[in-house]
């Protein structure tokens, strides 16, 4: 799991892979500071290891960043493809 924190409550976060391929999208509204990747992608499969940027957009403070993430995931099978 991957965790966002000192977010505000509205935020919206594009995860993509060093192609450029956006992989998943995740929309907050509550009023946590913390928000979490499970590591799948939008289709629920678990995203492969590597580099990936986070692109973090907040209307609510006129703000957006954008963070490098390295994922290392432990050998699978996967139950479908």
């Amino acid at each position: 799991v991957v965790t966002f924190n000192h977010l505000p409550k509205k935020a919206t976060i594009r995860i993509f892979n060093l192609a450029g391929v956006q992989v998943r999208t995740i929309n907050r509204e509550n009023d946590s500071q913390f928000e979490r990747w499970d590591l799948k992608n939008d289709s629920g499969l678990p995203v492969g290891s590597g580099l990936y940027i986070a692109y973090i957009d907040m209307p609510d403070v006129n703000a957006t960043k954008i963070v490098k993430i390295a994922i290392v995931q432990e050998q699978q099978i996967l139950d479908r493809y």
